[in-house]
């Protein structure tokens, strides 16, 4: 059984929402605190922000409605049922749909409440779900924040390994294509995670709204977007490879030679750049561009007039488009590459606050 943080942060949410009424002897509706904390734990900060004022809104409403009702007609379950339904078009109405669940159960448990007057009873369930709201929000940004940078990190080098692997295995003609229609289904699942840690990662850390590096984070976003296009072109590339199988198995020798060699170029920067976002690289190192031009023509070259082929022009255009896809989703993978290469470049040489260093899976 593993407890991860965000299970440790939820349970002392809880420990601290119930403590919090605990010091002051009110023990009357207190169990909404704990309630309330363990609903509004967020996988990100700014969610837990957002998620702090729906449900002080959505609670506030749900006991001035509770207050009325009590007041003018009474506690009957019919009239409970009725303060329910008005309670939830009202949220409806103001589109915090999120948060009807905890602010019915408040409504419900005010209205059954018989302790105190309603007036009270009201105040101090409205509070108790206050209470764990705001603690639940403050252990969430202040307690071992998410550190989705390390899991997008690592999850796009995951990526990046099984992509080149399958490049490889795929120019050797090695491959068995139902396993890699199965393999290219997972790492489209890996690259969708990848996109929703990056979600969490531009919600922010409440200790960034505490210290100078704000434009800095911004840089950062801006090349964990950059890296997760250049997997997507990896991606698309090994996809394109993989459908247009049989075209490049009848490509000549020296061509997919040619290809190998152009695409060994590609992989290896894209290594050296993820290196280098880790500090392990040289900011001004990695310039596969310039390096092997020559080779670079032929490779251009080659694909244009293997396109051109008269065989591919008799009524049938099918292999000469697919020789275009492959290399359009080489060059497409070549200028992800050069952008993210000097995306890194720069906010290496200009940032020095470590923004970017990870701490390496144990």
């Amino acid at each position: 059984m593993k407890i991860g943080a965000r299970t440790f942060k939820s349970g002392l949410a809880i420990l601290i929402a119930l403590s919090i009424p605990a010091l002051f002897n009110v023990y009357d509706g207190f169990a909404l605190a704990g309630i309330s904390a363990v609903a509004s734990m967020q996988p990100s900060v700014k969610k837990s922000f957002q998620t702090l004022k729906d449900r002080i809104t959505a609670n506030t409403i749900g006991g001035i409605v509770a207050v009325i009702t009590v007041l003018l007609f009474g506690n009957s379950f019919v009239m409970i049922s009725i303060a329910a339904t008005i309670l939830i078009a009202i949220l409806h109405q103001f589109k915090l749909n999120n948060v009807i669940v905890l602010s019915t159960i408040t409504l419900i448990v005010i209205m059954m409440s018989t302790d105190h007057p309603i007036l009270i009873s009201a105040a101090i369930r409205v509070l108790a779900t206050v209470v764990g709201v705001v603690s639940a929000f403050l252990i969430n940004g202040l307690f071992l924040p998410p550190k989705y940078d390390e899991k997008l990190f690592h999850l796009n080098n995951q990526v990046t390994d099984d992509l080149s692997r399958f490049i490889r295995t795929s120019l050797r003609k090695n491959i068995q294509y139902p396993m890699m229609r199965r393999d290219l289904s997972n790492l489209d699942k890996s690259i969708s995670k990848m996109k929703t840690y990056l979600g969490h990662l531009i919600d922010g850390d409440l200790r960034r709204f505490f210290r100078k590096t704000e434009f800095s984070y911004a840089r950062t976003i801006v090349v964990y977007r950059q890296f997760i296009r250049t997997t997507e072109a990896a991606y698309n590339l090994v996809k394109t490879l993989h459908q247009a199988e049989n075209v490049y198995n009848h490509f000549p020798n020296e061509m997919r030679q040619l290809l190998i060699e152009r695409l060994e170029t590609l992989m290896s920067a894209h290594e050296q750049i993820i290196l280098k976002w880790n500090g392990r690289v040289l900011p001004e190192e990695v310039n596969f561009i310039t390096h092997k031009a020559t080779l670079r023509k032929s490779f251009m070259d080659s694909f244009f007039n293997e396109a051109n082929l008269e065989s591919y022009m008799k009524n049938d255009y099918g292999q000469s488009n697919a020789v275009i896809h492959i290399m359009s989703a080489v060059l497409d993978y070549e200028e992800s590459l050069q952008h993210l290469n000097k995306l890194v470049s720069s906010f290496k040489k200009n940032h020095n606050e470590k923004v970017a260093e990870i701490k390496e899976l144990h």
